[in-house]
């Protein structure tokens, strides 16, 4: 299936209102048909607004300004002009307006509401192979969207829950991370608290703790002290020594 398919209009109409609208009317629509022929949507639409004046309620004008609309990709609005034209009394024409407003539907991705005017024009027309072709068409891409959703929503399922993941995982890693910090933050304080114990202690064993030079100096001044009260008992001892006379040689 390649894409969906439209129904051919414009020789359609021509057959319906060749011999129904008087010369002036008829020259309108033929100028209005061949401005779609062109390509020149927008045109042919006037052209047929023009016709519409004379006769507003011809389903035929409807079935022709919906078909400018949807050329110009104006769903809604052909849509409306194609139900003005399923009114009309001719059944091969109401078949084909249900059927173009599927197509619309369609265009707008109303894809079930589309179905449901190409069973209504089959219910009119059994044998339009285009209808039976539309509507598998459109059966197929409904599946297809469902399971592209479905397919959708399992991958962003799976994202979310690998963001969940992923997240509870980043959790966990900055939960460990800060309790790491907080113990490198308490021993780092252990050891400081332990070093200025021993920087203490060492201090006070310093302070208690006699160096050589103090205990070297102590000892010379102790040592020159007990000299000088050598030196004086000494001094003492002469000064009171008896000297005996001398002896005269004869």
């Amino acid at each position: 299936m390649g894409k969906i398919k439209l129904c051919a209009l414009t020789a359609f109409v021509l057959c319906l209102i060749s011999g129904a609208f008087a010369a002036g009317l008829k020259g309108k629509v033929d100028a209005g048909n061949g401005l779609y022929n062109k390509g020149s949507f927008d045109s042919a639409l006037s052209k047929y607004q023009d016709a519409q004046i004379d006769e507003p309620e011809n389903p035929v004008l409807h079935f022709n300004s919906g078909d400018a609309h949807y050329k110009m990709e104006k769903y809604e609005e052909a849509v409306k002009e194609y139900e003005k034209a399923s009114y009309s009394k001719d059944i091969g024409l109401q078949a084909k307006s249900y059927y173009n407003i599927g197509n619309s539907l369609y265009k707008s991705g109303k894809m079930p509401e589309a179905i449901q005017y190409y069973q209504k024009c089959l219910e009119l027309n059994p044998k339009d192979q285009d209808a039976k072709y539309n509507i598998e068409f459109v059966r197929k891409k409904i599946k297809e969207q469902i399971d592209k959703n479905k397919q959708e929503g399992r991958e962003g399922q799976d994202k979310k829950e690998n963001k969940q993941e992923q997240k509870g995982k980043e959790g966990k890693d900055n939960k460990d991370k800060k309790e790491q910090k907080q113990q490198q933050a308490k021993e780092a304080k252990e050891n400081k608290d332990k070093k200025d114990r021993q920087d203490k202690n060492e201090g006070g064993e310093k302070k208690d703790k006699m160096s050589r030079e103090d205990a070297e100096r102590i000892l010379k001044a102790i040592n020159e002290d007990e000299k000088r009260s050598l030196d004086k008992k000494k001094e003492n001892q002469l000064k009171n020594y008896q000297w005996g006379s001398v002896q005269e040689d004869w």
